[in-house]
């Protein structure tokens, strides 16, 4: 009796301890899931404690939202290099191919293929651009946007200019022209150059490389072989027209020596310019900084563009390089890190990632967001402001800047085609591929030099630093 009262107790306590096993494995608040974040979270260490709570009630998970202040890359490089263990991690794209060589990142192909929430929720097109050798090894934090032809239509209107007949390089040359005239003549500002384009960076000049269909940055051939674009011989009619531009006094001088920010107050503060290209978002910040000003729309109107046609009929626009979430190759919990990744892919998740925290950045009111005084200044960004998810409808975050959904709508149109810059698969050194490309055809739109020679001269020097083969 009392051995099968023991072997009866046995039982029980084994039934027991496999309910409680059972129950820690659905009771996923047991596990501390680390994340190390840059630009996503709260605005500061108070607000990003909020996040972090809101994150728990979302997922059921128990986490540690590490938000970087500030220097996030050398951060993140500097902990991994200590071998630090997070579960998740934010990087950008050339970040990720580095690390995932490496092997530093663990391979999310299945995870994503078998993710019914990024069946639902990601376009397919969009993880073909963060593909490295047909794997992936990243999530998205955001829909990326896209820099695109941002034209001042209050300037245009009074010349008589139809934007909509604005396809080609010799159109907008026309454009330009006319407005230089009319600003000069009618209302005395001389000399007046009509566009702005940053050149230390060739940044962007996508647009008008579209009408040759060639994109900027180093690619890798079916034989493995890396070329770069824009020093091929169908590139050179876009850089004479750039060298006729500027000999014809269409293009600011500024372009070889200011910054992006000399070109953004000349855009909105007066009607120094009325061109350049910059990021949809800008378009929308464009007018929104003229209306505080009081010169929207009168004086400032600012709307986006394609640029120009290629041979086949498609707007060729580049994409920021992605915002992506990783999981390291040694983190402790990877299960749990992807069911965040995957939550930031929801419409919820890009709710928060966006207006941010219910009852602290906003109230809602008849299925409406209402903003607090502190969402108002969070401008509706809590990392991003475009929320990856096809199910998010951007009116739920209420008024937009003006022009700025126009703006990133050009990016869905059937006969626009937006993706990166060649990274030749992650090995292209930007930075020496900018100094060589600026350096040859700042010479060659300036004059110094024809385009032949720039070309040449640009693709010998990429081949001699190994850039291109």
């Amino acid at each position: 009796m009392n051995k099968k009262r023991m072997i009866v107790g046995l039982l029980i306590l084994l039934m027991i301890s496999l309910g409680v096993f059972a129950q820690g494995q659905v009771d996923k608040s047991t596990v501390e899931v680390k994340v190390l974040a840059g630009v996503t979270g709260g605005k500061d260490e108070a607000e990003n404690k909020l996040f972090e709570e809101e994150m728990e009630k979302a997922t059921g998970l128990n986490i540690t939202w590490e938000k970087v202040p500030s220097g996030y890359d050398q951060v993140l490089m500097q902990k991994l290099g200590a071998g630090e263990q997070y579960d998740l991690i934010y990087l950008n794209q050339f970040q990720m191919y580095t690390l995932a060589k490496q092997g530093a990142l663990t391979d999310l192909t299945d995870r994503i293929q078998n993710s019914k929430v990024y069946a639902e929720n990601v376009d397919k097109a969009e993880l073909e651009k963060i593909g490295l050798n047909g794997k992936y090894y990243a999530g998205f934090n955001k829909l990326e946007v896209f820099p695109l032809v941002n034209v001042n239509k209050a300037i245009t209107d009074k010349v008589g200019i139809n934007l909509d007949s604005l396809d080609t390089l010799d159109e907008y040359y026309q454009m330009l022209k006319e407005v230089k005239t009319y600003m000069e003549t009618k209302e005395g500002k001389k000399p007046y150059y009509p566009f702005f384009t940053y050149m230390p960076d060739i940044w962007d000049l996508q647009p008008w490389f579209s009408s040759v269909g060639l994109r900027r940055g180093v690619f890798v051939d079916a034989s493995g072989k890396k070329y770069a674009p824009y020093v091929s011989t169908k590139a050179k009619p876009v850089w004479e027209w750039l060298a006729k531009l500027y000999k014809e006094g269409l293009m600011d001088p500024a372009s070889f020596t200011g910054k992006t920010g000399d070109m953004r107050s000349k855009m909105w503060q007066s009607q120094d310019i009325v061109m350049d290209v910059d990021w949809a978002a800008w378009t929308g910040l464009y007018n929104n900084n003229a209306r505080t000003a009081g010169t929207y729309p009168a004086k400032v109107n600012v709307v986006g563009l394609p640029g120009t046609k290629g041979p086949d009929g498609t707007y060729m626009l580049e994409q920021g390089g992605a915002s992506l979430w990783a999981i390291p190759s040694n983190a402790k919990n990877p299960d749990e890190a992807f069911e965040i990744l995957e939550y930031m892919a929801t419409k919820e998740g890009g709710l928060l990632l966006s207006a941010g925290i219910e009852g602290h950045d906003y109230t809602m009111k008849n299925g409406k967001i209402e903003y607090t005084e502190v969402g108002k200044s969070h401008a509706k960004d809590h990392g991003a402001p475009f929320p990856i998810s096809t199910q998010f409808d951007l009116s739920l975050l209420g008024e937009m800047n003006p022009g700025v959904l126009e703006s990133v709508a050009i990016g869905q149109r059937s006969d626009v085609e937006v993706a990166p810059m060649g990274y030749a698969n992650g090995e292209l050194d930007t930075r020496k591929y900018y100094d060589i490309m600026s350096k040859w055809m700042t010479d060659c739109i300036m004059g110094k030099i024809s385009a032949d020679a720039a070309i040449n001269g640009a693709e010998k020097e990429l081949r001699a630093n190994k850039l291109i083969d």
